[in-house]
Formats: structure tokens, C-alpha cells, sequence
């Protein structure tokens, strides 16, 4: 009975591996029109937010220099 039980298991190393690679297989990568399109989109969104934050900053520079 304990030998029916004993079934030969693959090492767990292994079957971290085999399930890595089929996971691998599920991936859908996207195009390079689409890498490009959503590369411009945040660079655009970096730069418009870098402006919004400097032009906050120069604002509360301003309020302050009245504050001397």
C-alpha cells in the first residue's frame, strides 16, 4: 500500500521550472506600435506634469519673496 502511495514526483526545482515555462507562454507582448504609442503618452504626461509642478513651485517662490 505504501509503495501505491509513492508516486515518483518530479523535484520541486523542476516543477517550478515547468510551470515558469508555461506561464512564459501565456504572456502576450504588445506591439511596437504600441510600445511607442504608450511611450509617447508618458513622456508627454511627464512633461506636463513637470511643468504644473514647476509652474506651482515659481508661484509659491513669488508669494514668499513678499513675505520677506
Amino acid at each position: 500500500m505504501a509503495e501505491a502511495t509513492k508516486a515518483k514526483k518530479p523535484g520541486k526545482v523542476s516543477t517550478y521550472f515547468r510551470e515558469l515555462k508555461s506561464e512564459f507562454k501565456k504572456i502576450v507582448w504588445p506591439s511596437a506600435k504600441q510600445v511607442r504609442n504608450n511611450t509617447g503618452v508618458v513622456l508627454t504626461f511627464i512633461i506636463l506634469l513637470g511643468a504644473f509642478i514647476a509652474l506651482v513651485d515659481l508661484g509659491f517662490t513669488y508669494l514668499l519673496s513678499f513675505m520677506k
